[in-house]
């Protein structure tokens, strides 16, 4: 169990598989959220990008949505009644309501990975180890976090969700998930969701972009939905969550 200097352990963490769903495998996955029932998600790449709404009980796409071609749509967060969007490069995010209709447009500087609602503020990822969270109104940048485990540095970053106080997020191009302490960066542990990847149909000859990516919190059930880009599964995980480093959270924005 590796620890950072001031003894902050970081360990694997334990899940158990409750469910398996099939997922539209035609879905580039790069965020996902869950509300009452449904499946918020946006999947990516340029002329293709699309948000939708999928209800969980009997998979049933009830919306669909498209983005502009020239935009290539990364993560989404539930922001109380609205759903955010990043995109890629383009530096432009949009707001929807939960009817996926437009509200409003906003611009950010550097790349959008993914995105995540926590408290009264937004976080989002660029690929790099920093996280930097955002005003949900006026998504202006307020500040950033580096996240760090045992070993160093944590980079590529990528999708985004907040779940028991943790902010979770996959590593892009591996089947691990950090949960972060927002307040301070820190890793607390590691999901190795690679036995979820051996689960799939024909697992060794997925596309090259098929990748994990895909998180989403039911916090009334507690749990976690889970899939990838392309992937034709959605997996529900019990999470034997650690608790929070008492030093590290009286920071975190309420």
């Amino acid at each position: 169990m590796p620890a950072n200097a001031d003894g902050y352990s970081v360990s694997a963490i334990s899940y158990e598989l409750l469910r398996e769903l099939p997922h539209d495998s035609k879905r580039f996955t790069q965020g996902l959220a869950f509300r009452d029932d449904s499946l918020f998600e946006s999947s990516g790449l340029y002329a293709q990008s699309a948000l939708f709404e999928t209800r969980l009980s009997d998979q049933r796409t009830l919306k669909r949505v498209a983005l502009p071609r020239s935009v290539f749509a990364e993560g989404l967060a539930l922001h109380g009644d609205e759903v955010h969007v990043l995109s890629w490069r383009e530096q432009r995010g949009f707001v929807f309501d939960l009817k996926l209709r437009l509200l409003r447009e906003f611009r950010f500087p550097g790349e959008g990975w993914g995105l995540a609602s926590i408290g009264k503020e937004l976080v989002r990822s660029d690929g790099s180890h920093r996280l930097t969270f955002m005003d949900p109104q006026t998504h202006r940048d307020l500040r950033q976090v580096e996240v760090r485990d045992g070993s160093g540095p944590v980079a590529q970053l990528n999708e985004l969700e907040f779940a028991r106080g943790w902010l979770l997020a996959n590593v892009w191009y591996s089947d691990r998930v950090a949960l972060i302490n927002p307040a301070d960066g820190r890793v607390g542990g590691w999901l190795d969701l690679a036995p979820l990847r051996r689960r799939l149909p024909d697992p060794t000859n997925l596309p090259d972009g098929a990748v994990l990516n895909g998180l989403a919190y039911d916090s009334e059930h507690d749990l976690i939905y889970v899939t990838g880009k392309w992937w034709p599964r959605l997996f529900a995980l019990r999470v034997d969550w650690p608790a929070l480093h008492p030093a590290a959270t009286s920071s975190v924005n309420k």
